[in-house]
Parts: C-alpha cells; sequence; structure tokens
C-alpha cells in the first residue's frame, strides 16, 4: 500500500481582503443556504457584520448557529447538525478561531453520518465522507481549516478526544489576515507558540520525512520572526499575513507528520484545568523537548537556533535540549509574554495517574520518537507543575 506523505486536499484563497470574494465562492460552489457556525464572542464585531452583509446583499439566506464555547463539547456538535438539518441548509461557513473550526468539522460529519460525534471516537473508519465546509479562520493558531483532525469534549467523562476527519476535511478555506488585525496580544500569543508546537512536533514526530521537514523549518522561522511583531502590532500586515499562512500550514504539516506528546499533554491539562489550547501547549513544550533530547539531537538545535539558542558544537543531546528549552521559555516568557500557566491556578490534585494513564493511550502519543511510559508522563507533568 503507498504510503503518501504530503497530502493537502482544502482549496484556499489567501491574501488580505479575500473574505469579499465569498459569495463568488458559493456562486461557483453551488451553495445556496449556508449555516454559520461561530461563537458568541464574534456575534458583535465587524467579522461577523461583514460575512453576513456580504450574503445578504448577495441574496443568500443563512442560518445562525453562535453557541460554540472553548473546548467544544460533543452535544454542541450534535446539536448543530440538528438545526443544520431543521433549516435544509446546504454547506457550514466556520468563522472562528481552533474551537468553531473543530465544532464546524465535527457538525459537517453529522450531518453525514447517524449517531453521535463521540460515537467516531477511535471508530473513525465507520465515518462516512463529508463535504461542503468553508472555514474562515480568525485566529493564526490551530491551522484547524488544513488538519484532518478535530478535538472534542466529552462533558459527562470531562476528557477530550481527538478524532480523525480525514475524509471529512475542510473543503475550502478562506485565510484573510485582516479578520486577525484586532485579536488581543495574549490570544496572538498563544495561538502563535500553537503553531510552533505544531511545527516542533511534526518534524520530530515519528511521521516526519523530508517532505515535511522543509515546511516545518520554515514555520517554526516564521513564528520566531513575525510572532514578536504581531503580538506588540496587530495592525501590522505583514506580521499578520505571516502568521496565518504559517497557521494553515502547521494545520498542513498534522495531516502527514503528525504531533506527538506535547499535544496529548495539552490535550488534558487543557481540559482539566480550561487552558488555552495553545498556551497548554506551550506549557508542555519543554517537558516534551527534554523526553525526546536523543532522538534527534540536530533537529532541537536546529530549532533552537530559531528561538536564539546558541551551540559551539561540543553540547551532548541534553545540554542541546536544555539550551533549546531556555531558549523557548525565554521566548514564551518574555518576547510574546504569555500568560504564566499560575494565572489559571490548577487543582494540583488533578495532576494524577488517572490523567497520566489517559495521556499514554492517546493514540499520537505513540507517535513520540522515544517510547512513552506512564512513568515518563508523570515526570514530565511534574516538570510542568512543580
Amino acid at each position: 500500500m503507498l504510503s503518501y506523505r504530503l497530502v493537502q486536499k482544502t482549496k484556499v484563497l489567501a491574501g488580505s481582503g479575500v473574505i469579499r470574494q465569498l459569495p463568488q465562492l458559493l456562486e461557483e460552489t453551488g451553495f445556496c443556504k449556508p449555516f454559520l457556525v461561530f461563537d458568541q464572542g464574534l456575534s458583535e464585531t465587524t467579522i461577523i457584520t461583514c460575512i453576513t452583509d456580504l450574503l445578504n446583499k448577495n441574496n443568500y439566506p443563512y442560518t445562525i448557529y453562535d453557541r460554540i464555547t472553548p473546548d467544544p463539547a460533543a452535544n454542541l456538535v450534535d446539536d448543530g447538525a440538528t438545526l443544520f438539518k431543521k433549516h435544509s441548509c446546504d454547506c457550514i461557513i466556520a468563522i472562528g478561531g481552533g474551537s468553531t473550526l473543530d465544532a464546524a468539522k465535527g457538525i459537517n460529519i453529522m450531518c453525514h453520518n447517524a449517531g453521535k460525534i463521540l460515537d467516531f471516537v477511535g471508530h473513525e473508519e465507520r465515518m462516512k465522507p463529508a463535504s461542503s465546509l468553508i472555514c474562515v479562520p480568525t485566529t493564526a493558531g490551530t491551522g484547524s481549516e488544513l488538519s484532518d483532525w478535530i478535538v472534542i469534549t466529552d462533558l459527562v467523562k470531562k476528557e477530550k478526544h481527538p478524532i480523525n476527519v480525514s475524509n471529512s476535511m475542510c473543503e475550502y478555506a478562506i485565510l484573510d489576515p485582516e479578520l486577525t488585525f484586532d485579536l488581543p496580544p495574549q490570544i496572538t500569543a498563544a495561538t502563535g507558540l500553537d503553531v510552533f508546537s505544531h511545527a516542533f512536533e511534526a518534524y520530530t514526530s515519528l511521521r516526519s520525512n523530508i517532505a515535511t521537514d522543509l515546511i516545518c523549518e520554515k514555520i517554526m522561522e516564521t513564528v520566531a520572526t513575525y510572532l514578536p511583531i504581531a503580538v506588540k502590532d496587530g495592525h501590522n500586515r505583514k506580521a499578520r499575513e505571516q502568521m496565518m499562512i504559517a497557521a494553515s500550514y502547521g494545520g498542513w504539516m498534522l495531516v502527514d507528520g503528525i504531533v506527538h506528546i506535547g499535544h496529548c499533554i495539552a490535550h488534558e491539562i487543557g481540559a482539566a484545568f480550561h487552558i488555552p489550547h495553545g498556551a497548554a501547549c506551550s506549557y508542555a513544550f519543554p517537558a516534551m523537548v527534554k523526553h525526546i533530547a536523543y532522538a534527534d539531537p540536530d533537529k532541537i538545535k536546529y530549532a533552537g537556533k530559531f528561538l536564539g539558542a546558541s551551540f559551539d558544537g561540543s553540547e551532548t543531546p541534553d545540554v542541546i535540549a536544555q539550551k533549546t528549552c531556555d531558549a523557548y521559555i525565554h521566548f514564551r516568557d518574555n518576547v510574546v509574554s504569555l500568560t504564566p500557566l499560575s494565572h489559571y491556578e490548577p487543582d494540583l490534585s488533578k495532576v494524577n495517574l488517572s490523567m497520566a494513564k489517559t495521556i499514554v493511550k492517546d493514540p499520537l502519543t505513540s507517535m513520540t520518537p522515544v517510547p512513552v511510559t506512564l512513568e515518563d508522563v508523570m515526570y514530565m507533568l511534574y516538570t510542568i507543575f512543580v
């Protein structure tokens, strides 16, 4: 069986002002009645007004579903699909950050499949293909518009579940950096650090390959160069453009390179302590780097150089990992000034064996270049929180 190492199925419109091409996209695709998915935080923004004005002026009736919350819950996905069918919509326009795009991808799946979204956790082979999804990201972070994964929260079990949606990805993506101009600095920082995590983990995973490595290197370089500018001046067009493309390419690398233990830890601590996903990935980053220190020190060194680390060639893998971590922490805490972990006042009683077992069982953990044991995870969690 052939193993393709560079696949990208989504049709992409990119550049300042491309959101204004939305009516033309609907006309060319034959979609007539969009289902708009976003969160209430966007409800009164000019972003939504811009899109609804475009639809109104071009006589496209639409239905709004604005109930999406961070860490989208399974019931919101299932309820959205029910509403989509009730109003006989024929496409979904997802507007927002990673939570909204993930929820919309889940809704899209359930518009073409019976049952509940959580039925597909670990059973993705049962999923019938789903199309008709247009993603309009308003952050430069998750890259969900080009990725083949979603993360859905089970409110009953209080767990996050990654679900592979390789046959039900976003069909069209509209990447307009102008939609990110008013993102606050903290959201800009957290989502941008998520991009770096996507690239670094795909760069070092067991699925890394010659085709994806070059892209991952450029993504990391772009984040190191332009994220500080975007944090300082949200209306810097070039920085926003560069981060928007880097974020989408980072999502693409989730398809072909795949993330590993850093993201697996982030899923759990994010769900347990209501930490934004990008921030959770960033807090987990140093522990992850030290765990994989001996897997490919040259790659770790290369990533460290983007962040400003210096090497003289005599360093052991442990020292390379430490220097890279030191540079990363400085970049995270001092250059882009991410909110510290203590801000979330985590209940450390939740950092326990049960959490560690869930992380070990995460299918993405198997992509880590160094085997991960229960003891390894407990140690990584300890270093993050103590």
